[in-house]
C-alpha cells in the first residue's frame, strides 16, 4: 500500500490519511511517498519511494528496532519546531491561542542519567541487555546509546556477562539504573528473593565495577520494597550545590541539564514570594534550590522519597526553613484552608496531572504558582482550570530531557 505522510502525531509516529482513517507509521516523516505492510494493525515502511525533505541519517544503530527512540530520523530544525508543535496543540485544544513559548532547553547526546533496562536469560552464559522493541516484548540488546551517559552505557558489556551466569535460559529480570554524583545506584527487579549466590555474587561484581549500591526488588511482593544487598557508599545527588542522599529507585530529573533548567525557571519565577509549598517534591529538587531564600514546605506521597530530603537537610546544618510532610495528594489534596499558609505553590505533578489539587489551588488566595508536567496534555487540562479561576499564564518554558522521545517536560508561571 503506498501512502504520502501528513504529519508526525503526538506520539511520534507518521500520520496518513487512509479511506478507513488515520494510519499511523513508525519512523515516517512529513511529506515521506511510502510503500507500506501491515502486521496485525501496526503499519511498517517497506519502501520509501520519495523521502522528505525533513529525513537525515538517524545517530544510532539500533534506530528502527530499539523503542527508545522515536525521532532520531529528522533534521535538528523539525525536531525542535515539532517539541514546540505538540505544545501548541494541546492548549490550543483547552482554548489557548497568545501563547508565548520559549526556545527550549535541550539536554545534549550523552546526558541521560537513569534508564531502565530489560534482561533476557538466553542460557549458556548469555544474557541479553537492552530496551524493548517498539510495539513488543522483543529485547533489542543493546551495545551503543547515543543518548544514554556512558557511564550507564560502560556497564551492560558487564552485566550480560554477570546476569549471563545468574538468569536461567527465558528468566527475565527489569534493571532501573540511576546515575548518582558519587556512583550507579541499581535495582534489579525481579519474581522471587535472591539466593545467598546472588547475594554475594552482586557484592563481588559491585566492588569490581565500583558500584555505590545494588538492591533487590521481588515483583511478586503487593507492597514493594528495595532490599539492599551491597551498599559501598550511599549514592547521592547535588540539588543547587546540596547533597541529597536519594533511595533506591529514587525519582530523578532524567537530565542534570533538564533539572537546572527547572530549577532556574522556579527560582526566577518565585523569587519575590515568601512561604513556598513544594507539591510532589520527590527528594527536593525544587524544595533545596528555594531554601536560601524561601520557608518551604516539601509534600509527597512518597516515604522514602521525604525521609531522604529530611535527613539530607538535617545533615546541611543550619536549614531551619524547610519541614517536610508525607501525604498522599491524590486522595488528600492540600485544601483551600490549608493553602493559606502559603504564598506560593511549585507543583510537580506524575504524567496523569493534579486535577484534585489544582481545583483546590483555584480557589485559594494563592497568588503565584509554578507547574512542571511532562505531558502537555494533562498541563493543558490544568492550566485551564488555573486561568478559569483567575490566574494569568506567563511564558511556558520546554526542557527536552527525553531526546528523540515524543515525551516533552514543560513549565509555566502563573500568576493573579
Amino acid at each position: 500500500m503506498r501512502i504520502k505522510i501528513d504529519h508526525i502525531g503526538a506520539g511520534g509516529d507518521g500520520v496518513a490519511m487512509g479511506s478507513d482513517g488515520p494510519i499511523y507509521v513508525p519512523y515516517a516523516v512529513d511529506g515521506d511517498d511510502i510503500e507500506i505492510k501491515f502486521k496485525g494493525k501496526q503499519a511498517h515502511i517497506s519502501h520509501i519511494h520519495t523521502p522528505s525533505s525533513y529525513r537525515t541519517t538517524p545517530k544510532c544503530k539500533h534506530f528502527g528496532r530499539c523503542g527508545g527512540c522515536a525521532l532520531q530520523h529528522v533534521s535538528p530544525d523539525y525536531y525542535i519546531s515539532w517539541k514546540q508543535k505538540q505544545i501548541k496543540l494541546a492548549l490550543g485544544h483547552r482554548g489557548f491561542e497568545d501563547i508565548t513559548i520559549l526556545p527550549p532547553e535541550i539536554s545534549k547526546l550523552g546526558s541521560r542519567r537513569r534508564a531502565r533496562f530489560s534482561v533476557l536469560g538466553q542460557g549458556k552464559g548469555i544474557a541479553l541487555v537492552g530496551f524493548s522493541e517498539k510495539s513488543s516484548h522483543n529485547i533489542v540488546n543493546v551495545t551503543e546509546c547515543p543518548v544514554l551517559d556512558p557511564k550507564i552505557l560502560a556497564l551492560t558489556d558487564d552485566l550480560r556477562k554477570f546476569l549471563g551466569k545468574a538468569l536461567a535460559k527465558n528468566q527475565k529480570m527489569a534493571i532501573q539504573v540511576n546515575l548518582a554524583d558519587n556512583g550507579l545506584d541499581i535495582v534489579f527487579e525481579m519474581a522471587g528473593e535472591p539466593d545467598l549466590e546472588m547475594r554475594m555474587d552482586s557484592a563481588a561484581f559491585a566492588d569490581v565495577q565500583d558500584i555505590a549500591r545494588i538492591c533487590w526488588l521481588d515483583t511478586r511482593l503487593k507492597k514493594p520494597f528495595n532490599e539492599i544487598l551491597c551498599e559501598r557508599r550511599k549514592p547521592y545527588v547535588t540539588f543547587d550545590g546540596r547533597q541529597v542522599y536519594i533511595p533506591s529507585g529514587a525519582f530523578l530529573q532524567a537530565t542534570k541539564e533538564g533539572e537546572e533548567a527547572l530549577s532556574g525557571y522556579v527560582k526566577h519565577a518565585l523569587k519575590n514570594v515568601g512561604k513556598i509549598v513544594d507539591i510532589f517534591s520527590g527528594c527536593g529538587t525544587f524544595a533545596i534550590a528555594l531554601i536560601s531564600d524561601h520557608g518551604v514546605h516539601a509534600v509527597d506521597g512518597n516515604l522514602e522519597m521525604v525521609t531522604a530530603l529530611k535527613n539530607s537537610a538535617n545533615r546541611m546544618g543550619r536549614i531551619r526553613n524547610l519541614t517536610t510532610e508525607v501525604r498522599d495528594l491524590f486522595l488528600r489534596p492540600l485544601l483551600v484552608h490549608e493553602l493559606k499558609n502559603y504564598d506560593g505553590v511549585v507543583i510537580d505533578p506524575p504524567r496523569a496531572g493534579a486535577r484534585e489539587q489544582i481545583e483546590e489551588i483555584a480557589k485559594s488566595d494563592i497568588k503565584n504558582i509554578v507547574m512542571i508536567s511532562c505531558n502537555p496534555a494533562t498541563f493543558a487540562r490544568d492550566a485551564r482550570r488555573l486561568v478559569d479561576g483567575g490566574f494569568i499564564m506567563g511564558d511556558i518554558l520546554p526542557v527536552d530531557q527525553f531526546l528523540y522521545a515524543a515525551h516533552l517536560e514543560v513549565v509555566a508561571s502563573f500568576s493573579r
